[in-house]
């Protein structure tokens, strides 16, 4: 782990992250030592940290030590690099009067395996109870502050279930507990609007520039969860687990047919990676 650019495992107490998720991250995907959309994720920690007021974050530095970090699991075919980025040490209370030191803090781990499996295989998914707050500031953003999303998963857990379907506040479904989420209706493929809530996720955009150079753009809007049920395909993204159809959704089964069009879309997405990667 560095911090700061110094391997340690340690960070003051008083730090802003800890005492209030006061800070950003991204997880990344490292192939064969190769850091995958780090420019999408790297726009993305850029757009947060405006949105939330930090100090100036050195931005080629944080690339720096991140592809440092990557050349050590070059070994590897698969690997994980967790980027953060808190506001720094504050003293007790909301300001951020006197923060001018953001710290930088990144970790390798391993692949998660079975998301290859879930690629081939497809994923179960149930609805989730637990709703995600409307905030049109934060909308979008991967932020420390995950507190929704740990209840979800608590309550994908209790269910042995290993993603679910979650809402938002006015009932439109915004996306999975880790993943965003696509499906095609009507021959056309869309994913949920996310100017209220969600995260916007790198995947999620690279699905959406690549479709549209094919000429076959992803239309964003309020989905519902009769068009859940409607769809004539439904898969999951994120940047570790690529693309994955969903085969069930509660008790509703999608048919064979609906792997076809997730398989063009994967397809799609697997001939742009090498354009896109860092």
């Amino acid at each position: 782990m560095l911090i700061n650019g110094t391997e340690s495992t340690t960070i003051a107490a008083d730090d802003r992250g800890l005492a209030y998720g006061d800070g950003l991250f991204s997880t990344i995907k490292v192939e064969r030592g190769i850091v995958q959309l780090w420019d999408y994720h790297l726009q993305r920690l850029q757009l947060g940290a405006k949105k939330l007021f930090f100090p100036e974050v050195d931005w080629l530095l944080l690339s720096s030590e991140l592809h440092y970090l990557a050349k050590t699991v070059a070994e590897q075919p698969f690997a994980v690099i967790k980027v953060m980025l808190t506001r720094g040490s504050g003293g007790r209370g909301y300001s951020i009067q006197g923060c001018s030191s953001p710290q930088r803090i990144l970790s390798v781990h391993p692949y998660p395996v079975f998301y290859q499996q879930w690629q081939r295989d497809g994923l179960k998914v149930i609805q989730c109870r637990q709703k995600l707050a409307i905030n049109r500031q934060l909308a979008g953003l991967k932020t420390l502050n995950r507190l929704e999303q740990i209840l979800i998963k608590h309550e994908l857990e209790a269910q042995d279930a290993f993603e679910g379907i979650v809402c938002d506040n006015d009932g439109h479904v915004i996306e999975a507990c880790s993943a965003n989420l696509f499906l095609k209706l009507k021959n056309h493929w869309v994913t949920p609007k996310l100017d209220g809530s969600g995260i916007a996720g790198v995947k999620r955009r690279q699905i959406m520039e690549l479709s549209a150079k094919a000429g076959q753009p992803i239309r964003e809007m309020k989905i519902t969860i009769n068009d859940l049920l409607n769809a004539q395909a439904v898969c999951l993204s994120n940047a570790l687990m690529g693309i994955v159809p969903v085969i069930q959704y509660q008790s509703h089964c999608y048919p064979e047919s609906s792997l076809l069009h997730i398989q063009k879309l994967q397809s799609l997405v697997e001939k742009g990676e090498v354009f896109n990667a860092d």
